[in-house]
């Protein structure tokens, strides 16, 4: 999950041609970022799902490009937050009636009722079902102005996939407190090596019930995208 060869196997094996734009040398912790997004992808592929661009045309090809997580640029023009009116998804998977947005790399806008606190975290793989999101008015996320403008949400029904070598990064360990505030269920983490019991710990304070280990872990996160399906195809249901 952390090199070149999981990355061209998983390639090869998703009916998209691959492109990855690396900003520098390719790390270990990035080849895990982009391998971990077609993992999940190969998923919806064996469910024979279809891949549209965001302009609702076939995708035959995709490009990736990882970079260092940021909240926006320089000028605050545009936010990698999911649900900000700047925040595209990278693109869209139609799954019989469900059609799910996916993040790569992105940001979450969160806020507790309680404080008047703003946590950003950010996950290696976001997925988010269309037909389900609700819009709400906010103050924009990192701005010191009034601006309000619409977001949108489906806590209950977003999925999260995060991974990282074998402890937190420093620089996204502040980050992490915001897992704790998302209402969702399906929070999961993929770590290449066994990490240690403290660690265990923060990720768990962190709303992180199910931590996965090892170099190949293709049938956990396929397990765990399966159950995030089926709670989406009942939704259709109710």
């Amino acid at each position: 999950m952390w090199d070149r060869h999981s990355l061209e196997l998983l390639s090869q094996s998703l009916p998209l041609n691959i492109t990855v734009r690396w900003d520098k040398a390719p790390s270990s912790e990035k080849y895990l970022y982009v391998n971990t997004l077609l993992s999940a992808l190969s998923y919806f592929k064996d469910c024979s799902a279809s891949f549209i661009d965001i302009d609702g045309k076939p995708c035959s090809a995709l490009t990736i490009q990882p970079l260092r997580r940021k909240l926006c640029d320089s000028e605050k023009r545009n936010f990698t937050i999911v649900g900000h009116h700047t925040s595209k998804p990278l693109l869209l998977i139609i799954y019989k009636n469900l059609i799910f947005e996916v993040y790569f790399n992105h940001h979450l806008f969160t806020e507790t009722e309680t404080t008047y606190k703003q946590y950003f975290p950010s996950a290696s793989v976001i997925l988010r079902c269309r037909n389900f999101l609700k819009g709400y008015l906010t103050r924009s996320p990192g701005s010191w102005g009034s601006d309000i403008i619409k977001m949108t949400s489906d806590w209950e029904g977003t999925f999260i996939l995060e991974s990282c070598i074998n402890e937190i990064p420093v620089r996204l360990r502040k980050n992490f407190r915001g897992y704790k505030v998302i209402p969702c269920s399906f929070k999961y983490i993929i770590t290449c090596t066994d990490i240690p019991k403290s660690e265990i710990k923060f990720l768990k304070n962190n709303g992180f019930n199910e931590i996965f280990s090892g170099y190949s872990v293709k049938n956990e996160i396929f397990s765990c995208l399966e159950k995030f399906l089926t709670y989406q195809l009942g939704r259709l249901d109710e």
